[in-house]
């Protein structure tokens, strides 16, 4: 386990830790950290350079080690968020899956209505082209007959005005008839009542009865 240390240095020593530190290619805590253990292990003797590096070298390595170890943790973290991203997502996924689903069963339920009202329409239309053709027949044959009906009517006026004509002629011939009867008539009245007999009359009665 590691802790933080603190202490008040001026600008001078700050910037000479800083230029240490830039040779050894090492952060400012990573120098005074090895300063101060290298302090500690001379026991008023002089390490040598191998060892200084050494021990720098390794603590880089710690340095190095639990920035991993941060880095790690860091990483497990965010595999942690990430998973439980991921997990919402798939929830989503699994919602829309459904949402999709639903509308892919609606749409083919409405797909099987539409194709049974296609059905219908096609049908409706048979039947309104039969009721139409039907319609063109029963229309034909109205007009048939109503020409053989004003036919019909007017042969019947041909024939009324043919029987008005005959009536007519007959009165005529009636009418001469009587007139024929009256002149006729008349004549007799005219003419002599003694005549003498026909042969007929004569041979039928005695002469002297004709005379009376």
């Amino acid at each position: 386990m590691m802790q933080r240390v603190y202490g008040l240095v001026d600008d001078e020593l700050v910037h000479r830790i800083d230029e240490k530190a830039g040779e050894e290619k090492v952060s400012r805590a990573q120098w005074v950290r090895i300063a101060i253990e290298a302090y500690l292990h001379r026991g008023g003797e002089q390490e040598s350079l191998e060892t200084v590096n050494l021990r720098n070298e390794a603590v880089k390595l710690r340095e190095e080690a639990v920035n991993f170890s941060t880095a790690l943790d860091e990483k497990g973290q965010e595999i942690t968020h990430l998973k439980d991203k991921l997990a919402v997502k798939d929830g989503e996924q699994d919602r829309l899956k459904q949402q999709l689903d639903k509308v892919t069963s609606e749409a083919t339920q409405r797909w099987e209505e539409f194709k049974g009202f296609r059905n219908e329409i096609t049908k409706l239309k048979k039947d309104l082209d039969q009721a139409q053709s039907e319609n063109n027949r029963l229309k034909d044959e109205m007009i048939k007959k109503q020409s053989e009906a004003e036919q019909g009517r007017t042969e019947a006026e041909i024939s009324r005005i043919k029987l008005e004509n005959y009536q007519s002629t007959l009165k005529l011939k009636d009418d001469e008839v009587s007139f024929l009867r009256a002149h006729i008539h008349q004549i007799s009245e005219k003419l002599p009542k003694s005549l003498p007999p026909s042969q007929e009359e004569a041979r039928a009665k005695s002469w002297w009865q004709f005379w009376k």
